[in-house]
């Protein structure tokens, strides 16, 4: 069964992190096509000034789950 997840979707590693927002399906540059496995993740978090950092990073869907927007 493949997992997809919806732009704009929020999701977390089943590991537990931060609140992460969908942001599409990674594009694999190596091999030129896009994964249908894999999704790119954008999330914040304050550094240690105080001062929101954006985070970026692609994951297996394998490793994610849907949490309620709510």
């Amino acid at each position: 069964m493949e997992i997809v997840f919806n732009p704009g979707s929020k999701v977390r590693l089943k590991s537990g992190g931060p609140d992460m927002t969908i942001r599409g399906q990674h594009f694999d540059v190596l091999t030129n096509e896009y994964r249908s496995n894999m999704f790119d993740c954008i999330w914040f978090e304050k550094n240690i000034d105080g001062k929101q950092e954006v985070h970026y990073c692609p994951f297996y869907a394998h490793e994610l789950v849907e949490i309620d927007s709510n």
